[in-house]
Parts: C-alpha cells; sequence; structure tokens
C-alpha cells in the first residue's frame, strides 16, 4: 500500500514506534485501523488483490455497524468486490463506506448520505472570522440516510475537521 494510517514496520511487527504510540494514545489511531491495515498488507500478497499495492488508506472510522473508510485520490475506484466482501466478512460489518480523502465537505456528505441527494451547501461566515458550512438534504430522504444529523455534523467535522450544519427540508 501507498499510504497507511501508522508506519508499514508498526502495522507489521504490532510493535509501535514513539510517533504510532503517540497518535494511538492520542485518538488520531485506532487498534482497527492497526488491525485493518495489517489484513490489507498480507491480501496486498494475493494476485487477486495485488492492486492493493497501488492504493492508499488514510483512516477507518468503526461506527457501529458501519465502517468509513478514508482512501487516497480515485482509489475507491479500484476497490473490488471481492475486497469489499472480505472486509465484510473478516471485521463484521453491515455498511462500508468508501470517501476519497479531501478537505471539502461537498464529496464527504454525498458519500455518506447516498443514494440520497444534497439539496445545497452553503458557506456561513461567522464574525469571529471562522467559517462553517450549511448542508441541505431533503427530509424525505431522512430515513434512508444510516446516520442521524448530529452523527452526520460529527463525521463530517471528524473526516475533514470543518463545522457543518446539516438540516433537512
Amino acid at each position: 500500500m501507498k499510504n497507511l494510517p501508522a508506519c508499514q514496520t508498526c502495522v507489521n511487527s504490532g510493535f509501535l514506534c514513539n510517533s504510532c504510540e503517540q497518535k494511538l494514545d492520542t485518538g488520531e489511531l485506532t487498534e482497527f485501523e492497526l488491525d485493518l491495515a495489517k489484513g490489507l498488507l498480507t491480501l496486498e500478497e494475493q494476485e487477486k488483490f495485488n492492486f492493493l499495492k497501488d492504493i492508499s488508506f488514510h483512516k477507518a472510522i468503526d461506527f457501529e455497524d458501519v465502517v468509513i473508510l478514508v482512501l487516497g485520490r480515485k482509489d475507491k475506484l479500484r476497490i473490488t468486490q471481492d475486497l469489499i466482501n472480505w472486509i465484510k466478512e473478516t471485521y463484521e460489518i453491515d455498511e462500508l463506506i468508501f470517501i476519497e480523502k479531501t478537505n471539502k465537505p461537498r464529496p464527504v456528505i454525498e458519500a455518506l448520505i447516498a443514494p440520497s441527494k444534497l439539496i445545497s451547501l452553503n458557506e456561513i461566515f461567522l464574525a469571529t472570522g471562522d467559517i462553517e458550512f450549511k448542508a441541505v438534504i431533503r427530509s424525505q430522504d431522512k430515513e434512508e440516510i444510516l446516520f442521524t444529523k448530529e452523527e452526520l455534523e460529527e463525521l463530517v467535522l471528524e473526516l475533514i475537521g470543518k463545522v457543518t450544519r446539516i438540516e433537512f427540508e
């Protein structure tokens, strides 16, 4: 793999260097991410999964029965159904969402609410000089979306570091 949430040596050995240990202590890195990275590195050696050598894996968020994987740019196009099935079976996951690493809220929100559509996304300039976003989603899509309004706001903040208010209209 081109990129991992921790050093490749730490992932393979299971022993963490000071930098990776600090990431784990601060919550920037999780045991789940280490376990998944090790599994993906092992799979990469098999011929049918050798495409993993060209993929960047940045982050994994384990959200109850849903796992969100943050991959490198255009990497989600390379993911095969065999890999999706392997991840779901190995880690007992119901839903898997792939998101490309970005600092823009639109693609992240669209991936989290798919197949529902985002009506609008607006920038809000606060008096403090900060910028927040307001995302508007159709009310009738509320039941289809896997997350609550609060969970969506929390996930967007964790994924891109920007405050986003979600509203249903």
